[in-house]
């Protein structure tokens, strides 16, 4: 009866973690169903409590979300298979696209599992990889004291990968473990920034869209 008289639109809400970007698109995906004549409800209705009941008796729990499901279905039904998905798919991306040239936090925002260094083949192992290729041809400068436990030095870098797959904004901040070695500052920094500007990055994409990413790594040895 609701969508004989008035589309609307409920967005059902995944179970479990949800990052702080799963609703980013919804003013854009409110536009978009505006201009269908569908109206767009997150929360109002009664089924997002713990019970639903249509006559003050008869109390329904809400394990399968069936309001939400029904109205999304008879959508689906009316303007063409994957409607739901498609529309919030091109909502998302007008939201990527109003932000492109303000980087997002790597990985948050982006893709799920989204490579930036396509040399470690895997998402959990990017950073272990980036380190080994750093120490591959690192070389300690001539007087510098390492200690038997390592962890002389420890380097927060941080970097822009930018849509062209280039870098920007490098920054580096070490400190010693040994006060003496503070006067090889400089050399470290320079090593590692040779190396961030060398590397092979991979621009990051959010909803398939190549965007500007800020990306944080600590080397050690």
């Amino acid at each position: 009866m609701d969508f004989k008289n008035k589309e609307v639109l409920f967005n059902i809400i995944a179970e479990g973690y949800l990052d702080s970007n799963y609703n980013r698109h919804h003013p854009y995906l409110i536009n978009l169903l505006k201009e269908k004549g569908i109206n767009f409800s997150q929360s109002n209705h009664p089924e997002f409590s713990s019970f639903w009941s249509s006559d003050n008796e008869n109390r329904y729990p809400l394990v399968t979300n069936c309001y939400c499901k029904a109205s999304n279905e008879l959508l689906n039904l009316k303007y063409g298979k994957n409607f739901i998905k498609n529309i919030e798919r091109k909502a998302d991306s007008l939201y990527v696209l109003s932000r492109i040239d303000t980087p997002f936090e790597y990985p948050f925002g982006v893709d799920d599992y989204c490579l930036i260094y396509p040399k470690a083949g895997d998402f959990l192992e990017q950073k272990i990889q980036i380190q080994k290729d750093f120490f591959s041809s690192f070389v300690f400068p001539k007087n510098f004291i390492q200690s038997n436990e390592k962890r002389d030095f420890r380097a927060k870098t941080k970097f822009t990968i930018n849509r062209d797959n280039s870098t920007s904004n490098i920054s580096v901040k070490i400190e010693f473990k040994n006060s003496k070695n503070e006067q090889f500052n400089n050399f470290l920094i320079d090593q590692i920034t040779e190396f961030v500007k060398h590397a092979n990055w991979q621009a990051a994409v959010s909803n398939g869209i190549k965007v500007n990413t800020n990306f944080e790594i600590i080397f050690h040895n």
